[in-house]
């Protein structure tokens, strides 16, 4: 597959609207609050997109001081577009690898993660690039300490139960969670904007989302869950009507499969009598 051509204008809106841009976040570890001294605390959006939800968290929050991160540049270009055009102060987004998160952040630095429409990556192989897999989940423990909070989203239905999953074995205790953020957003008392969830309304498609807090870390940790998110499909999967994005050839394929099983099995008992 040919790699995504960078837009010949991506440089120059880096530069326009660096003054949200960390470009450097390790040499902030431990000293985020630097940014905002009088922060009454500070939340990650991880994987923050174009930036939409991030801008309307920071302005629903002006005490709080937010960090999005992002690995695509093109998306940090945007999201900072977002908070400088909305002069938002209390925000700041950097391009950077999740998994370096331990480079960003000391020990309890942080007191909320937002996980906003991680990317699922269904594959078994692909597993660990997943916000919630129980690697990550161990890594924000350290990151939020006993009394921070993780809120995830997602509308793909899969990836939500691997999800709860990974949540109990990293032994997280769920506050809060709703299997349709659109009907429950009132008493969630969460910000609905972003690209995803705009599609989420427009198509119909439900929105997952939980909010969880470290519980007594476990004293053995051990990876026991399917990994692959093909796994998660129900048995009946011919009446499975909330597929996720991306995922309906992959159905489609098992649906076909199953059906081309029973026909043989019908066939061979016809035979056998």
């Amino acid at each position: 597959m040919a790699r995504a051509r960078r837009p010949h204008n991506l440089e120059a809106k880096l530069a326009a609207n660096s003054a949200a841009i960390i470009a450097e976040p390790q040499r902030l570890r431990g000293n985020w609050r630097s940014l905002m001294p009088h922060a009454r605390e500070i939340r990650l959006d991880l994987g923050c997109g174009k930036g939409s939800f991030l801008a309307e968290a920071a302005q629903k929050e002006p005490d709080v001081l937010f960090v999005g991160i992002d690995i695509s540049p093109i998306c940090v270009a945007n999201a900072a577009l977002a908070l400088v055009s909305k002069n938002i102060t209390n925000a700041f987004v950097c391009e950077a690898d999740a998994h370096k998160l331990r480079e960003f952040f000391a020990v309890k630095e942080l007191q909320y993660v937002y996980l906003n429409f991680s990317a699922p990556f269904p594959k078994a192989k692909n597993a660990k690039k997943r916000l919630t897999h129980l690697d990550f989940l161990m890594m924000y423990r350290q990151l939020i300490g006993e009394t921070g909070t993780v809120e995830m989203r997602t509308d793909n239905v899969l990836f939500w139960e691997f999800s709860l999953r990974q949540f109990e074995i990293a032994g997280y205790s769920i506050l809060q969670q709703t299997s349709n953020l659109h009907r429950d957003a009132a008493c969630f008392d969460t910000v609905l904007t972003s690209e995803y969830n705009t599609r989420a309304a427009r198509d119909g498609v439900p929105v997952y989302a939980l909010r969880a807090q470290p519980g007594p870390e476990p004293e053995h940790v051990e990876q026991c869950a399917p990994l692959g998110l093909l796994a998660y499909l129900p048995e009946d999967v011919e009446h499975f009507d909330q597929i996720p994005y991306g995922m309906e050839d992959a159905i489609a394929n098992i649906v076909h499969q199953r059906a081309n099983t029973a026909r043989r099995a019908l066939r061979h008992a016809s035979s056998a009598k």
